[in-house]
């Protein structure tokens, strides 16, 4: 039996995400035509994954908002003041799924959840690719995942500087995660 069929046979297992080799980026237009790229850089988070009823999968994630950073010291620091993240009164971004679903081919599922920035919930769906699952050069099980999701600012009290900074964020997130049951 291969490592892949191995772990496509378990009932449910719990997958560590790496912070090392994950990602959570985003995009934002500023001033109407230019584009903004950053990420958060600091992350913890596991998988609980279910082969046999994806609908039982489950995943929590939390990202350290002072981590935020879009290769600018002043604009990070903006990001991190009050107006925004408010990384000092609020320092965890949450997102803890409540609902798993197949996507529409059998690498692909949409995960709804609640995330959390600022004090302020509101449910969001990734649309989430399984690109690999295998085995490491160490013996270690890795699964490999994209998700990616737009946000709305406003929803979580972005209300500073709206006439410069677009309201829609492309989130893009991709994860390693190893395996640890």
């Amino acid at each position: 039996m291969q490592p892949q069929e191995r772990i496509a046979t378990d009932t449910q297992t719990l997958w560590a995400i790496d912070p090392t080799h994950t990602t959570v980026e985003f995009a934002v237009k500023h001033f109407f035509f230019l584009t903004v790229k950053g990420s958060l850089t600091t992350l913890e988070g596991n998988v609980v994954l279910n082969p046999a009823d994806v609908r039982r999968s489950s995943t929590i994630v939390v990202l350290q908002s002072a981590s935020i950073n879009t290769g600018n010291k002043r604009r990070d620091a903006n990001l991190r003041a009050a107006d925004f993240l408010d990384a000092n009164r609020y320092p965890e971004i949450r997102f803890e799924s409540t609902k798993v679903e197949p996507g529409t081919d059998r690498d692909t599922l949409r995960v709804t959840g609640a995330l959390t920035i600022k004090d302020q919930s509101k449910e969001i769906v990734l649309d989430v690719s399984e690109i690999d699952r295998s085995c490491s050069p160490s013996g270690e099980h890795v699964a490999y995942y994209s998700a990616r999701t737009d946000l709305d600012r406003l929803d979580f009290r972005g209300h500073a500087m709206r006439l410069w900074i677009g309201r829609m964020l492309q989130i893009t997130i991709n994860v390693q995660a190893t395996r640890r049951t």
